[in-house]
């Protein structure tokens, strides 16, 4: 990723914390959720982390939980 492109996307978070922030205090608890998966898709952008490497630390956590 160029660091232009970069550069948008954490501009992107503010925003997107922010809107969080209003429909959580307005009682909208799901989309603050759902804002919440978005930011976590742009924070995984932002550090070229993929999907399936998620998915492998997500079980590497859970198993040292059990």
């Amino acid at each position: 990723m160029d660091e232009f492109s970069a550069r948008r996307l954490r501009n992107v978070i503010p925003a997107l914390l922010e809107q969080r922030h209003v429909v959580v205090s307005g009682g909208a608890s799901f989309a603050g959720y759902l804002i919440d998966l978005a930011i976590m898709q742009v924070r995984l952008a932002l550090h070229d982390i993929s999907e399936e490497e998620l998915n492998q630390f997500s079980n590497a956590l859970s198993d040292g939980l059990l």
